[in-house]
């Protein structure tokens, strides 16, 4: 054996007969570690049945809207049936108005007026041939909480009222800048109108029913400058709609072309994939409000957005004859751009017409699942209204838990605390504790609370949690609760709590 081998042997060696004395110095015992019961513990679920829902309809009142408008308003109890067709009735919401006019520039264009449209505000005043909304005095939107409301009537009935908006509204409409004015996402905060409309517990719902894609311009971006730009040849063209798609939209890579090939009026332009121009800052980005609005939530889940608008395809640029003596381009009439409806036609007296909303899709689309495009060239918007409904009731299904629950302590009944929350009527709550549905006398008595195997959750013994309605309460409420359950630990079992 060479030296170096030698040394290494008596290293170990040596380090072996110090390491007991080193624990003899450090630990006074050499019992067996103690495992709390507290342990089991360790895992504890929670999570609220929230049945609370802030609903934003933007409602686009330029011109050519009145058929859709009337649609909305036809097919609008079939919405309200559907949400009150969830397990636990019509959830805790909030119901508000607004459009779609946020003015354009400087007042010069024609149905735009100089102070910025109704920026953003809720619309809550009798429309149409309804004299009387029914809400409350001083009211601005729809509140249905608990049992307390706001409104006399029904419900259906003072949305109608308030949501038939005419077609008196600028015609280059600002969906995105309505909206990010009204929830205050535009780094403002809400008008005065709006305070207390967006819970910050509650889900969110925004609804946009438009014919047209958004033009929301850029603070500071003369789009709507119709001063020194009136022909084919000026900086941003003719003053009409189709600067919308020409500085909003990205097709191919490009803007779509203002200039009718060869000055051939009777020419078309189709472009195969378009998108919203969120590079040059024209108009405000699509990515950029969608992000706006999830900044509203701790948690972006809870926000649904749903457009019956136009299909963004297809896409086909057209042209017309010049509204106003226009030989720029160097011919006799210089042809006009215009952008062919995706859907519908100018005569229809049905259905109406539609645009292709390209940028309303893009933001649609942010929002993954809990987004829809949906349709406005329809004869009846009810399946769609349903299936708006139907994502909203999606989200206040009751709570999944992905694990196996304990046990009380040699006891059938379940681990779990339930306490519900109602609306005391002035903006505080109630608490009171529900009692487990087979603790109930007799059994299943609501309010009670149960643990159903399986169902839609997912994980190892997942378990569904149901709350049942507190039959003291108006049909149409339903309680919010707070549910904790202790979990078992798979790595401590314990047969007293039917932990295996």
């Amino acid at each position: 054996m060479t030296g170096r081998s030698l040394f290494r042997v008596l290293r170990w060696v040596g380090m072996a007969a110090v390491i007991p004395v080193l624990w003899a110095c450090q630990a006074r015992s050499l019992e067996r570690p103690e495992l709390k019961p507290e342990m089991i513990y360790g895992k504890t679920f929670q999570q609220t049945v929230n049945r609370n829902v802030d609903m934003l309809f933007l409602v686009d009142d330029s011109s050519s809207m009145r058929l859709s408008q009337d649609n909305l308003n036809r097919n609008f109890p079939r919405f309200m049936t559907t949400l009150q067709a969830a397990p636990q009735g019509l959830p805790n919401i909030h119901v508000a108005v607004i459009s779609s006019d946020m003015g354009a520039g400087d007042g010069s264009v024609s149905g735009c007026n100089t102070t910025g449209g109704k920026q953003g505000i809720f619309q809550y005043t009798p429309r149409g041939t309804c004299t009387a909304s029914g809400l409350q005095d001083g009211a601005t939107y729809i509140s249905d909480i608990a049992g307390t409301r706001n409104y006399t009537g029904m419900l259906q009935d003072v949305f109608t009222c308030i949501a038939a908006l005419g077609e008196s509204g600028c015609g280059f409409e600002h969906q995105f800048a309505s909206m990010l004015r009204a929830l205050g996402a535009d780094g403002q905060g809400p008008p005065a109108e709006n305070q207390g409309f967006l819970r910050p517990d509650a889900y969110l719902a925004i609804i946009l029913i438009t014919n047209e894609d958004d033009c929301s311009a850029t603070p500071g971006v003369p789009l709507f400058d119709i001063g020194s730009n009136r022909d084919i040849a000026s900086q941003l063209g003719p003053p009409q709609n189709f600067r919308c798609n020409e500085f909003g939209h990205l097709c191919d890579g490009v803007h779509p072309s203002r200039l009718a090939p060869n000055n051939d009026m009777t020419q078309t332009i189709p472009y195969a994939s378009c998108e919203s121009n969120d590079r040059e800052g024209y108009l405000l980005g699509a990515i950029d409000t969608a992000n706006r609005i999830k900044a509203l939530k701790a948690d972006p889940s809870q926000i649904i957005v749903a457009a019956i608008q136009g299909p963004a395809t297809p896409y086909v640029v057209g042209f017309r004859a010049p509204q106003t003596t226009d030989m720029s381009c160097g011919a006799a009439s210089c042809p006009w751009p215009i952008i062919r409806h995706s859907c519908g036609a100018d005569d229809d007296t049905v259905v109406g017409f539609a645009d292709p909303g390209v940028r309303i899709s893009q933001f649609v689309g942010e929002f993954g699942d809990n987004g829809a495009v949906l349709p406005i060239c329809v004869d009846s918007f009810a399946a769609s209204l349903e299936r708006i409904a139907m994502l909203i009731n999606a989200q206040l299904q009751p709570p999944c838990i992905g694990s196996r629950v304990a046990h009380k302590v040699n006891s059938d009944e379940f681990d779990c605390t339930v306490v519900s929350h109602t609306s005391n009527g002035t903006g505080g709550t109630i608490d009171a504790t529900v009692p487990s549905c087979a603790s109930t006398n007799p059994p299943n008595t609501p309010p009670c609370w149960s643990l159903t195997p399986g169902g839609t959750c997912t994980g190892t013994m997942p378990s569904t949690v149901t709350v049942s309605t507190d039959p003291n309460l108006p049909p149409s409420t339903a309680q919010n609760a707070t549910v904790n359950c202790a979990l078992c630990d798979p790595l401590f079992p314990d047969a007293t709590k039917m932990c295996p």
